[in-house]
């Protein structure tokens, strides 16, 4: 399976993704130059860590909190317990610690939809709005549920993405970064989105904003349907290419630095 699938853990974001490159491909600053763009669903980041253990029900309950940020990422950097970290020194991890507490803290993930409701076949915007993650950048997928093992891509349910998505940066202006990268130029209605150009400073208390607006047709069956939004974003090292080539984030390229926190859950009735 190994030759198949490779998990590129992102310190920057944490987004495990499956490609066949192999230095490179553990740092998602390189991520940023991979041919994986197309649909996502969370449960491909494994080294993520967990806002809620409320996101993963169908795991017993100890096995829920061990993905949770808390236990699998401050616990670990309190301890030194991650193989990672143990080289670290102690002042080290005390201060990724409070990096990681700053930014959580100040990160965050809403959704809205334009109405309530929608006839079928309908028109629907949705817009997912982001705050926070250190950069350098933070990624977007439009899902059913909160779950991070069995969300499904919102096409899943019978939504379709009419069209490409409308990226803002952290700027305040339009960016097609992500979407120029497809190579079929006719297909860019996705439901994962990477935002480039993400650069929160913690020292400063200054948090990077982005927004995401899908246009949506709605299921031609009637009833409700949950829409949610997973907001992956990193806590650890922003800048991996700060010397002119790779180099490891704090912990390694498996550290669970990086967050999967999802937004509200709507529920939008088709009628």
């Amino acid at each position: 399976m190994r030759q198949i699938l490779y998990a590129i853990a992102v310190a920057s974001l944490g987004l495990a993704v499956v490609v066949t490159f192999p230095h490179a491909a553990w740092s998602y600053a390189s991520f940023q130059r991979m041919p994986q763009v197309g649909d996502g669903s969370p449960y491909c980041a494994t080294c993520h860590s967990s806002i809620d253990a409320s996101y993963h029900p169908e795991l017993p309950a100890e096995a829920s909190q061990a993905q949770v940020y808390t236990t699998k990422h401050y616990k670990a950097l309190e301890e030194g317990t991650f193989a990672g970290f143990k080289p670290l020194e102690p002042d080290k991890r005390k201060e990724l610690l409070e990096q990681a507490k700053k930014i959580d803290q100040n990160s965050s993930v809403q959704l809205e939809t334009s109405a309530p409701t929608v006839a079928p076949g309908g028109t629907l915007s949705v817009t997912v709005t982001t705050k926070g993650g250190i950069g350098p950048v933070v990624g977007i997928m439009l899902l059913d549920e909160p779950l991070r093992y069995q969300a499904r891509p919102i096409q899943g349910t019978g939504w379709f993405i009419a069209s490409a998505p409308e990226v803002i940066g952290a700027d305040g202006k339009p960016q097609s970064k992500w979407l120029d990268r497809r190579f079929n130029k006719q297909q860019t209605n996705l439901n994962f989105i990477v935002v480039y150009d993400i650069a929160s400073d913690p020292a400063k208390d200054m948090y990077a904003t982005a927004r995401v607006s899908y246009v949506l047709k709605a299921p031609s069956t009637p009833g409700e349907y949950p829409i949610t939004a997973a907001f992956m974003y990193g806590t650890a090292e922003a800048n991996e290419m700060k010397s002119g080539k790779y180099e490891d984030p704090p912990g390694g390229n498996g550290a669970p630095s990086g967050r999967l926190r999802f937004s509200n859950t709507v529920k939008v009735r088709v009628q």
